[in-house]
């Protein structure tokens, strides 16, 4: 996800939140009381995904260093 995408996505996010609660406080309705607990489990779960993507990339960036290296050190011992 590249930075304008995350801004636009916790903008909107940050929208949503505060208009459903706006709108379960004004009404006592349990369809959206249900739709900020849902809202809620949404944001906790691609939070999980972004950092676990997160971890995958910086696994990859020093697998790839590794690799360079040991490519590096068999290239000079030919």
């Amino acid at each position: 996800m590249t930075l304008l995408q995350k801004q636009s996505y916790y903008h909107w996010f940050q929208f949503l939140g505060n208009k459903v609660i706006e709108w379960r406080d004004a009404s006592g309705n349990k369809d959206i009381k249900n739709v900020v607990k849902a809202t809620n489990e949404i944001g906790l779960y691609v939070a999980q995904l972004e950092r676990e993507n997160e971890m995958q990339k910086l696994m990859i960036n020093k697998e790839r260093e590794l690799r360079l290296k040991a490519e590096k050190e068999l290239y000079h011992f030919k």
